[in-house]
């Protein structure tokens, strides 16, 4: 009965739709952001090359991420919906709120192009999409699910969609290409920053008052959102500098639960936080797509501590594609012994392996401009 009435749903005529008229240049990205930033981070990379292709293109975001105020500092005008796990309503109350946030967005906006972010598009977007027929839409899907996710399922929501964008993951950074359908298009990793963007190391320590004398690292395990990691980060930052090295702590800027650290050297809450990563000798990272490929990206060493409480990211997988490409290894299961031997390698030596590769968010740019 639920499957019946969420399908008439879906389909329901909207009268608004039928005199609809998109306005060129006009693009709409729709990140949809639970405990993370990965969406968020994506569309905001893609949006900025996009930007820079067509200066003259207006871009608008709508999101049920609570970063709404970083789109703002990066230029964009930024709406926003409830996330559902936060309303605590049904399923189809919540998408009606959905449905209706977007057509208003549609009504004030105009967009010629819809480029959604998320993992599987919401009966809200289905409704939209089935009614509003002169937009193109974009679906920028991860690739990287869980063995236990559906594949039946995503398959037939791509079909819906113009055109979809796969942001690669580090193994297939070469592969790059377009489908024979023309609809499914591999791009190269996604980076919200360039190298050329990082600040210099010398200026980086000195603004995070920092001895630039001393080994210093990195850490982030991610914003807690999911599960708790104040314990782990508490006895990763007492190794390191049990072993002589100097710890920043990366804070989320959506964290819901974040505590005063005062163990660590240093603590920055910035957006985006690689742009201090030349003042670092190695990081300590969680295993999302966004701390993986852009620690590689960049050129940073890393030690991976992947969260296996994701829903459908298997970040496991990330890592030990990562761990080779240079100096990047992961832990499984935290063990202090393994973590110090890890540490003192990364102290030992210097070389990194950095990857020459396009950032994928020109290409994904270049994609959306031409669909």
């Amino acid at each position: 009965m639920k499957f019946v009435i969420k399908y008439l749903w879906v389909r329901f005529l909207s009268l608004k739709a039928i005199y609809y008229k998109p306005k060129k240049n006009t693009y709409l990205f729709l990140p949809i952001n639970g405990a993370g930033l990965g969406h968020l981070t994506r569309s905001l990379a893609i949006a900025r090359q996009l930007q820079r292709l067509d200066p003259f293109a207006e871009i608008i975001f709508l999101t049920t991420s609570i970063g709404v105020t970083l789109v703002h500092r990066a230029g964009f005008a930024c709406h926003h919906v409830t996330p559902a796990a936060l309303v605590k309503t049904g399923s189809v109350e919540w998408n009606t709120l959905f449905f209706a946030t977007i057509e208003n967005i549609l009504r004030l906006h105009k967009p010629a192009t819809l480029i959604f972010d998320g993992t599987i598009p919401y009966l809200g977007l289905q409704r939209v999409m089935h009614n509003y027929k002169n937009i193109k839409y974009v679906w920028v899907k991860r690739g990287l699910y869980k063995t236990d996710v559906d594949h039946r399922k995503l398959d037939a929501y791509v079909g819906k969609f113009n055109i979809v964008i796969s942001p690669g993951e580090l193994i297939s950074a070469e592969m790059a290409v377009q489908s024979q359908a023309g609809k499914l298009n591999m791009v190269e990793p996604i980076s919200l920053l360039d190298k050329d963007e990082l600040l210099e190391p010398e200026v980086a320590r000195r603004m995070l008052r920092l001895d630039i004398h001393r080994p210093c690292a990195y850490v982030q395990l991610g914003a807690g959102n999911i599960n708790g990691i104040s314990d782990i980060q508490d006895r990763v930052i007492s190794l390191l500098k049990r072993q002589g090295v100097q710890v920043v702590l990366g804070q989320s800027p959506i964290a819901l639960r974040a505590e005063p650290n005062m163990s660590a050297d240093s603590v920055v809450v910035d957006y985006p936080n690689s742009r201090y990563f030349g003042a670092f000798d190695f990081a300590v990272l969680a295993g999302g797509y966004n701390s993986v490929c852009e620690a590689v990206s960049l050129g940073l060493p890393a030690i991976f501590l992947p969260n296996t409480a994701t829903g459908a990211d298997d970040q496991v997988e990330r890592v030990r594609q990562a761990s080779q490409f240079g100096s990047y290894e992961y832990l499984l299961d935290f063990d202090e012994d393994a973590f110090a031997n890890a540490v003192g390698r990364f102290l030992s030596r210097k070389a990194v392996a950095v990857r020459d590769q396009k950032n994928g968010a020109v290409t994904a740019a270049e994609l959306i401009l031409h669909a």
